[in-house]
Order: structure tokens, then sequence, then C-alpha cells
């Protein structure tokens, strides 16, 4: 009987490793993001929700943001959310400047910016629109990703 139940839990372990090691796969192995220009408005969809952004440009800035010291130069880049399904939050977080060495610069989200995106939710069909800055301590960057923590999802640059 012992026996048995070792079997039993060793054949669920292999299992769910089994499962996992497919799962992971098949999420290393989806498509790249398409690289878009700025100004080019891209789609995020999440079961129902759909967020459409559009991000216009990337430029060094001269805006003092209060509370925060930039280590670099800091950039910024214009943005809109728009919903077009259901009700959206725009995940300002998932934002990161990259160069074109690969270098990437997170969004500054410590402290609140001076017109920055609401990260408020967006009711269909509404849209938000403001400012989202880099700490550029490097090679300056050249595009915008939006990357779900795993991979980049959506890309805009000046270089297409």
């Amino acid at each position: 009987m012992e026996f048995n139940k070792i079997a039993v839990k060793t054949a669920i372990a292999v299992g769910g490793v089994a499962a996992a090691s497919v799962f992971a796969a098949a999420t290393a192995s989806a498509a790249p993001a398409t690289v878009q220009g700025f100004g080019t408005s891209e789609r995020l969809v999440d079961g129902p929700m759909i967020t459409n952004y559009t991000v216009g440009s990337l430029q060094p800035s001269s805006t003092m943001i209060p509370g925060f010291a930039p280590k670099g130069k800091l950039y910024q880049a214009d943005i809109t959310a728009r919903s077009d399904g259901g009700i959206v939050t725009p995940l300002v977080s998932d934002f990161n400047a990259r160069a074109a060495n690969g270098q990437s610069y997170r969004v500054i989200e410590t402290v609140p910016v001076p017109n920055g995106l609401n990260p408020a939710p967006i009711t269909q069909g509404a849209q938000s629109s403001g400012l989202i800055y880099f700490d550029v301590t490097g090679q300056p960057p050249n595009g915008v990703v939006y990357n779900d923590g795993m991979q980049d999802v959506l890309m805009w640059t000046s270089n297409t």
C-alpha cells in the first residue's frame, strides 16, 4: 500500500514538471513583438479587455520631477491608452525605453510625474494620454517597449 502512494505521488510530480515544461516552451516560443514606428497604435489583448497603446515620440526631457534626482539623462515619451474592449487599466510600470544595444531603462514610477499617464481604469471607448519618463544612464534609447515581465509584447522605435 505504501509503495502505491509513493508511486502515485511520483507520477503526479513528474506530470506536473512535464506540464510546466510544455507551458514554458510554448511561452518561450511565442512570436516576437512586431516593431512599429512612433505614432502607430498597437493592441494589447487580455481576454475580453483590449487596450490600444500609442507611443508618439521619445526625446530628452528638461522636466523637473519633484522628489526624483536622475542618475543619468531624463527622457520622456508621450503615450495614449484607449480602451477598445472592457474597462482597462494602463500598466505604466510595464514600459521601458530601449537603446539600440539592447539596454533597457525602466519607467519612472516611484514618484508622481508631471503630466504622467494616469494609471486609473478607462471605460470602453474612452482614452487617457500623458507622459512616461525614463532615467537613461547609458546609450540613448531609440525605442519604447511594453514588456509583460517575460517578453516584449509591444514595441515602437524611430528606426522603422
